[in-house]
């Protein structure tokens, strides 16, 4: 297939290139990150570009996922890393970035297009492709008191298996999150996704406790009072999500921020509830699953 020298297209490898230098330019994402990601991530036959008189000035990425709605899985490509070159914005070409990206859509036959805004703006700008924001996130927010008063309540196991970061496995990762997971509308990832996913993490400072049926990857900041704050960015268990909080009660920090599923059924502390991603519906029988969306999760972030 001949290269479109002006318009949207699917990039070709020597697009990658260009995609990590704008990239870089646009989210100023260190060099480990993108090539781990466009080397276990990406794929030309799902990484679309615009191009003006023969070079990439706009791209994004689409991820091959599952969305789970009820009892039914659905066809997902998560879309991811948009960015435009700051001398092309303003000319629409992420919008026609974005219809095309329907357009294999339907050729495909993937059932949603889904993805993650960072501000209200973008939640804005997305709304009017026909996105709707049917992810949601339960933010809890505890001092160290509550937290481990709320571990106290809950029945432990008499023995706990040590946390051991260097003994990760992503297939083990991916059946965790998916058994945690079922009681609700959600994204799965596969495990070479997940790979990544805990490789940047990991890479950005991110912590991490390891146990033989759940995992928490968390980020430790102070603010701008001095606190030390805790901000998990998964916690998926098995069954009891007791020892994972138990073990986050052990981490020295003042204020412990939990990000769970909307569907979680953890209570306590200071907890609301917040839009965390969007969903284009694209086949018919995804219109049709779309109406019995609720709360669902996308969680772990890419890019």
């Amino acid at each position: 297939m001949a290269t479109i020298l002006t318009g949207p297209g699917l990039a070709s490898g020597a697009d990658f290139e260009t995609l990590a230098e704008l990239w870089t330019l646009s989210f100023g994402a260190p060099a480990p990150i993108i090539r781990n990601i466009q080397t276990l991530v990406a794929d030309t036959d799902r990484t679309v570009v615009y191009r003006e008189d023969g070079k990439a000035v706009a791209g994004a990425y689409l991820l091959e996922t599952t969305l789970h709605i009820g009892d039914e899985d659905y066809s997902a490509y998560y879309f991811f890393a948009a960015a435009t070159h700051p001398d092309f914005r303003r000319k629409g070409y992420m919008g026609q970035i974005i219809r095309y990206c329907r357009t294999l859509c339907e050729e495909r036959d993937i059932d949603f297009l889904v993805l993650v805004p960072t501000d209200n703006d973008l939640y804005k700008y997305f709304s009017r492709f026909g996105f709707r924001a049917n992810f949601y996130l339960k933010t809890t927010q505890l001092d160290r008191e509550q937290l481990r008063s709320m571990v106290e309540k809950m029945e432990l196991p008499e023995e706990e298996t040590d946390d051991s970061p260097a003994g990760f496995a992503p297939v083990e990762m991916q059946s965790i999150r998916l058994q945690a997971l079922e009681g609700g509308s959600h994204v799965e990832f596969d495990r070479q996704t997940l790979q990544y996913l805990f490789f940047e993490h990991v890479y950005r400072g991110g912590k991490t406790i390891l146990l033989d049926d759940g995992y928490v990857l968390y980020d430790l900041t102070t603010d701008d009072t001095g606190d030390v704050v805790l901000k998990v960015r998964e916690l998926c268990a098995k069954e009891s999500q007791g020892p994972l909080l138990k073990k986050l009660s052990e981490v020295e920090a003042d204020q412990y921020i939990l990000n769970l599923p909307a569907f979680d059924s953890l209570r306590g502390g200071r907890t609301s509830t917040g839009r965390a991603g969007m969903d284009l519906a694209v086949s018919k029988r995804a219109v049709k699953a779309e109406r019995t969306m609720k709360n669902a999760y996308i969680g772990l972030t890419l890019g």
